[in-house]
């Protein structure tokens, strides 16, 4: 497992949504104290949900993410 992102819970759960809808595992480090009381988990309480993936998915996980952090939707829909 490789740590691909990190940052607020909020945030966090949205980049692990458009993760796991492209089929990519991931696994947060976290999730619960970050709520609770984020400067345990990380050095002022900074960026302390970490997500993970397999090594497998690291390069089409780097690319989700950085559109995700430019503002790029990629979000497919169907036509009905």
């Amino acid at each position: 497992m490789v740590v691909v992102f990190s940052g607020s819970y909020f945030e966090a759960m949205n980049v692990k949504n458009l993760l796991e809808g492209r089929e990519i595992s991931v696994f947060s480090q976290n999730e619960y104290m970050s709520n609770i009381e984020p400067w345990v988990v990380a050095s002022g309480g900074l960026n302390p949900v970490k997500l993970q993936v397999d090594e497998s998915d690291l390069e089409v996980s780097k690319e989700i993410i950085e559109d995700y952090l430019n503002g790029i939707n990629n979000l497919e829909t169907e036509d009905k």
